[in-house]
């Protein structure tokens, strides 16, 4: 990960599989993001192969170096997003995703208890291009090169995530509501947001919701 994205980056968790396993990475600076590259691993041995055999799904980790640009670029209006989709949750009475799944099984990117940012590093290849030259890029001129990219901000997903703390499912008119309010709250990062409120269950070996969800419309900021 260094050598290529310029990045150091903590493993957070080992998955083995048959020949390679997925490792679940977190970088913490100059940009915070989640990711994942497939390692190989050597059965006779029992151990991790990584060197020269480790890769990664084709734009996955560019994506999310993307997407930690995109928060480091709007810090401030990620900090009101943080505060924001708390506040909704409170109101509701729903909860979030828990740090250690997503340590654990996530690779969405750049990714907090509520919400996470999915964008295509094909979209913005001059953000993640100055990155690359240089990690110490200021949020200012990371600005200027996202909001250069034509109607950037249907580019960029920020879908908010919740599990109702009751049985089931919530009713369509509740999560239709919570859209009513965010719509009308300004001061947020651009970009296509939703809202999914799942069941209150997580499959442990993925770190994802199981079933069905109660989504809101698109709603774009």
């Amino acid at each position: 990960m260094k050598n290529k994205y310029k990045t150091d980056v903590k493993v957070n968790n080992v998955v083995p599989a048959r020949s390679a396993a997925v490792v679940m990475v977190e970088a913490e600076k100059p940009i915070q993001f989640h990711t994942s590259v497939i390692v190989g691993f050597d059965m006779r041995k029992k151990e991790l192969d990584p060197s020269p055999n480790v890769w990664s799904e084709e734009g996955n980790v560019e994506g999310a170096i993307v997407s930690g640009l995109y928060a480091k670029a709007y810090k401030q209006e990620f900090e009101k997003l943080n505060s924001v989709s708390k506040q909704l949750a409170s109101e509701y009475s729903f909860n979030g995703i828990n740090q250690i799944a997503i340590e654990k099984t996530h690779a969405s990117g750049y990714e907090q208890k509520y919400f996470f940012v999915s964008v295509s590093s094909l979209d913005f290849p001059k953000v993640y291009q100055a990155y690359i030259e240089n990690t110490a890029i200021d949020p200012a001129t990371l600005q200027k090169l996202f909001t250069e990219v034509e109607d950037f901000r249907n580019k960029i997903d920020i879908p908010l995530t919740y599990f109702n703390n009751k049985k089931g499912l919530p009713e369509q008119n509740i999560v239709d509501d919570m859209g009513e309010e965010l719509k009308k709250i300004s001061g947020l990062p651009k970009g296509t947001y939703s809202i999914s409120v799942y069941k209150n269950f997580i499959v442990d070996r993925v770190g994802l919701p199981n079933g069905d969800s109660t989504d809101s419309e698109e709603i774009q900021k």
